[in-house]
């Protein structure tokens, strides 16, 4: 979609919102807000101790205290805590090397809010930690479901601000609405310097006019729908971050695609099980849970971006051509 203005900084100059944009449901249920608007806010639904110990629990995995991990950078006895923190922006799988993550994949908000809008039976499968200091890039219009895939649609983020969201610091905007079409847009690969490597939604029936800021304050939790169109811009506040949790949930009555079929197996049933039942019963309890993900660092842009998403895959597909004709001339 082509960006004429940049709807961070023209909101930035009017002012922005003088609130944290946190919607008032006009008839109490929040399934019915949800599914209207593919996304919700529960307000400062984490105390200030629980936030303090999530971010001191992000230091302790950035300075690889927890395990190492793909992507861990090194740091010397000079740099201080804030030197450690600024040289990431996000840690996939976190809740894999640290117990409390994992205590925060489900607490009974969380639950509550979950099980209102997907059902009794709530798995989850993963789970990103943002750290997003001053001038770290935001994230480009995607659908979470362009990459973790549900059978039933059911694929719900639950984002957990660490710190106050702001138009300023980068916080999420969506278009409301945009989840009713069921279709997961184009993706594509973007060379925007405000977001990192991730690739973009392209081609949808919408225009930067119709996306909301959604400012909230630390504790709170945005819950959005897998098929949501949303992004954010970068930290251009003076100081500071814009430290998220995002945990990422479905129906554990779905099975879930995120891999390749085994030999022998149907590709319509093929089902990703490294998973966190949260809630209910796991009707496929019988399969048992595997340990697939590994934590790892995603690429901030910075340095390029050829190991990352549509450019990988295209670099890889040019090698595999090269080598494929270069066995054809040494035939």
């Amino acid at each position: 979609m082509a960006v004429t203005l940049d709807p961070q900084l023209e909101a930035l100059q009017k002012g922005g919102p003088s609130f944290i944009s946190e919607p008032t449901l006009k008839n109490g249920s929040i399934k019915a807000f949800y599914e209207e608007n593919g996304y919700f806010v529960l307000p400062e639904a984490l105390s200030k101790t629980e936030l303090q110990e999530l971010n001191d629990e992000a230091l302790r995995i950035c300075k690889g205290e927890r395990g190492i991990f793909d992507g861990l950078l090194d740091f010397s006895e000079e740099d201080s805590d804030d030197d450690i923190l600024s040289r990431y922006l996000c840690i996939h799988f976190p809740h894999k090397m640290s117990d409390i993550m994992t205590k925060y994949l489900a607490t009974s908000k969380m639950v509550d809010v979950l099980t209102q809008v997907i059902g009794p039976d709530v798995k989850c499968m993963q789970s990103m930690l943002f750290i997003k200091s001053k001038g770290k890039p935001g994230q480009a219009w995607h659908q979470d479901e362009d990459f973790i895939p549900t059978r039933d649609r059911s694929l719900t983020g639950g984002w957990i601000a660490l710190d106050d969201a702001t138009i300023e610091n980068g916080c999420l905007w969506v278009i409301p609405g945009s989840h009713k079409h069921g279709v997961l847009w184009p993706l594509e690969a973007q060379e925007d310097d405000r977001f990192d490597c991730t690739d973009e939604s392209q081609g949808f029936p919408y225009t930067d006019a119709d996306a909301i800021p959604v400012e909230v304050k630390a504790g709170s939790i945005v819950f959005f729908n897998g098929y949501t169109l949303h992004r954010s811009f970068p930290n251009r506040a003076q100081s500071g971050y814009r430290r998220v949790l995002v945990n990422h949930y479905m129906s554990a009555s779905s099975l879930l695609p995120w891999r390749l079929p085994e030999p022998n197996e149907y590709m319509a049933i093929a089902d990703y099980r490294d998973i966190v039942m949260i809630a209910g019963k796991d009707p496929y309890f019988w399969k048992t849970t595997q340990d697939i993900a590994k934590p790892m660092v995603r690429p901030t842009g910075e340095g390029g971006c050829e190991k990352w998403g549509s450019r990988a895959r295209k670099k890889a597909a040019e090698e595999a051509a090269k080598a494929s004709n270069s066995d054809t001339v040494m035939g």
